[in-house]
């Protein structure tokens, strides 16, 4: 997989996050401001670390690799804690988000090891 290719595929990630986000954040009765920021800055910084790749900074690999696995890990708990306590609207966008993190995970991951 190219640098180019790696990059567009972690920009399409980062605008999923920033638009779910933005969607929990309007939809939302509580008005949960830390999906706005968590949403935005976590696009935001998938974003930097998916272009400094790109133009091939050594350590932007681990970076990225490593946001993406707290990403995932987060999803995967907070849906779990959300189904727990009944909230299954909840429990449904954060089971999704972390089944569309996984795949990203696995093909950052398996980048670094190649």
């Amino acid at each position: 997989m190219t640098s180019r290719l790696l990059f567009h595929l972690v920009v399409g990630y980062a605008l999923l996050l920033a638009v779910v986000g933005v969607g929990t954040y309007v939809w939302s009765a509580r008005r949960p401001l830390i999906a706005l920021v968590g949403g935005i800055g976590g696009g935001l910084l998938l974003t930097i670390l998916g272009w400094l790749y790109h133009r091939r900074v050594l350590w932007s690999r681990a970076a990225l690799v490593t946001a993406v696995t707290i990403f995932t890990a987060s999803f995967v708990w907070r849906s779990l804690e959300a189904l727990v306590q009944s909230d299954n609207t909840s429990a449904l966008i954060l089971g999704l988000l972390a089944i569309v993190s996984l795949p990203m995970f696995i093909v950052l991951y398996r980048m670094t090891r190649l």
